[in-house]
């Protein structure tokens, strides 16, 4: 399974180192990390790697159990040559999380002073710097004989004090369990005390920022994210492969859309067209039939006006809505002359134009009436089906040639016009 494991991850691993992408992605990862709160950065970088003592030349690993640390194994590498020190420290550590080679290098009480310390709280905003400037002031080390860390416990506000935790250990002592650490091929993230360990959510870290290793990764976690990359790129292609087909079928589609969109512009040329031409050619109809002919409205007038009235001058000329009719003349019964007019259906809003006065015969009076002429509505247009007759009626409606009489048959004579048109009135 491991050779397996290697033959599928060592191209991928070729590709990365090529285009650089591990670099990429290790810095792009660094820069989430450092968004996140401190105590969070310690536990994710505590969480895949392994806690480890020494005492001499053996080798303990510690695990977390019951709220301190317990011990998981230990090797004694004193009998043992370089290769074979390394491959007992591996062996170590397979079974737990350091499998990967990371470790936290967990320091004995004796080797590190802890001890609480008060600063001006002003000092918070470059506090590491203070400390490191303090730090002969408050252990027997000075800055660049120590490694340190520390934590804040507490503040004082009316007092404008900083209260914290500072734990310091030896540069000496460090730097060789650290070269140590690294001919056995481990990669140390951190350097703390077991019970700090054991009882801090974010343990404290003595080992410089600079000099804290890049936490390895296993063939396993290698793995299980080449698979999880895998399993991404599978599901993006799973999203967007429908969208390709789409895409396709869009592309396929195009012609007969083009060609559908020319018809349809021909079609639409066609019918505008045709609409100007109707347009045009009905214009001197459409203007006859929505105006009254002067016959029809003296017709209207002689049937609608009494016997009393009657008109002298009659002038028709476009108005502002249309046309408009002015009349002159004479009538017996004035207060009924609108309202004839109006009930005539042609005309509407008739109304006198000067004052009445005194006509030439007895009893009668002289008027100037004016009104507007409705407009005349239209006929019902002519269905296309009635234009051009089909061939069936055209047949239908030919002439049947005569029969001619058969021997012997006697034909009748045609009726005498007036006895039709006698029947034709009896009726």
């Amino acid at each position: 399974m491991s050779s397996l494991a290697d033959s599928f991850v060592s191209p991928l691993r070729r590709v990365v180192r090529r285009f650089g992408l591990a670099d990429l992605l290790a810095w792009w990862t660094n820069e989430l990390v450092a968004m996140l709160p401190p105590s969070w950065r310690e536990r994710f970088a505590a969480r895949s790697a392994a806690y480890v003592a020494v005492e001499g030349d053996v080798w303990r690993e510690l695990r977390p159990s019951g709220g301190r640390l317990a011990e998981a194994g230990r090797a004694d590498l004193a009998a043992l040559d370089v290769a074979g020190r390394r491959a007992a420290f591996r062996r170590l550590l397979a079974d737990g999380p350091g499998a990967a080679g990371n470790v936290w290098l967990a320091l004995s009480g004796g080797d590190v002073l802890v001890r609480p310390v008060t600063l001006p709280l002003a000092a918070e905003e470059a506090l590491r710097e203070a400390v490191g400037y303090e730090l002969d002031r408050f252990t027997p080390f000075a800055a660049s004989q120590a490694f340190y860390d520390f934590r804040v416990t507490g503040r004082d506000a009316a007092a404008q004090r900083l209260m914290l935790e500072l734990a310091v250990a030896s540069r000496a002592l460090v730097d060789r369990r650290l070269a140590e650490l690294q001919e056995l091929g481990a990669t140390v993230l951190g350097v703390t005390t077991a019970d700090d360990l054991a009882g801090a959510s974010a343990p404290l870290n003595l080992l410089a920022t600079e000099q804290r290793g890049r936490p390895a990764v296993s063939r396993a976690a290698m793995t299980a994210r080449v698979l999880a990359a895998l399993a991404a790129v599978l599901a993006l292609a799973a999203a967007i492969y429908p969208l390709w087909q789409k895409r396709a079928a869009v592309i396929r589609l195009m012609p007969r859309v083009e060609t559908a969109r020319a018809g349809a512009e021909v079609a639409d040329r066609l019918a505008k067209e045709i609409e100007k031409i109707a347009g045009e050619r009905n214009f001197v109809l459409a203007r006859k039939h929505s105006q009254y002919p002067m016959v029809m409205l003296l017709e209207d007038l002689s049937r609608l006006l009494p016997d009393t009235t009657w008109i002298q001058q009659l002038e028709v000329k476009p108005g502002v809505k249309g046309r408009d009719v002015q009349f002159y003349g004479e009538t017996g019964s004035s207060s009924q002359l609108i309202e004839t007019l109006e009930k005539s259906g042609v005309m509407s809003n008739a109304n006198f134009k000067s004052p009445l006065t005194k006509g030439v015969t007895p009893n009668s009076e002289r008027f100037f009436l004016g009104a507007e002429l409705k407009a005349r509505p239209m006929p019902d247009p002519i269905p296309e089906s009635s234009l051009v007759p089909p061939a069936s009626q055209a047949a239908a409606s030919a002439p049947a040639p005569a029969a001619s009489p058969a021997a012997g048959t006697a034909t009748p004579s045609p009726a005498p016009a007036g006895e039709g048109q006698g029947k034709a009135a009896a009726k």
